[in-house]
């Protein structure tokens, strides 16, 4: 087997070991020219890009702030419509308001009408004669709308012409009544 390895080693001796290629001054240049041509070409078009870019991004900054423009103006409508719909539920509330007030200062005088019609009724039932039926009547229809709904009138007008049909209380009632204020005291 040793005379295999010795085969085996001469061979590898023989490989033949290629001499690096050499260049010669003018491909050099060449080369150098080339190469300097093509860092230029990179350059400008890692330039490019970047401008395109930063053009981009100006356009999308610009967009951005167009959409925010129009985001804010359409904001602003909104706030207006929003206030608009504000004051008119406002309007819409005061107008209810009031007619409320109307319908009850109506129901109000409608009932104190009935009320009013119902005493008279029950004043007109304790006459006791035509001639105290006449003055009763007489002086419940001496009472306009505007005396009925005004208790400071309605009470003077009472009392200067119901003062007679009104029971005066004695002094002796007076002092019962009294008396009766102090037990109960």
């Amino acid at each position: 087997m040793a005379v295999d390895e010795e085969i085996f080693n001469k061979e590898i001796d023989k490989v033949v070991k290629k001499p690096k290629r050499k260049l010669t001054e003018k491909q050099l240049e060449n080369l150098a020219k080339g190469r300097e041509k093509m860092k230029l070409k990179r350059e400008k078009l890692k330039a490019e890009k970047e401008s395109k870019l930063a053009v981009k991004i100006v356009k999308e900054s610009d967009k951005c702030a167009k959409k925010g423009q129009v985001e804010k103006r359409k904001g602003h409508k909104e706030k207006r419509r929003t206030l608009k719909e504000i004051n008119k539920e406002k309007e819409d509330k005061i107008l209810q308001r009031l007619e409320k007030q109307e319908a009850d200062k109506l129901n109000k005088t409608k009932s104190r009408l009935d009320l009013f019609t119902n005493l008279k009724v029950k004043c007109l039932q304790e006459a006791k004669s035509v001639k105290d039926y006449n003055e009763i009547k007489q002086a419940l229809d001496g009472i306009d709308e505007v005396t009925l709904h005004d208790d400071n009138k309605l009470k003077e007008y009472a009392k200067g012409v119901m003062g007679k049909y009104i029971k005066q209380p004695s002094h002796e009632e007076e002092e019962e009544d009294e008396e009766e204020d102090m037990k109960e005291i």
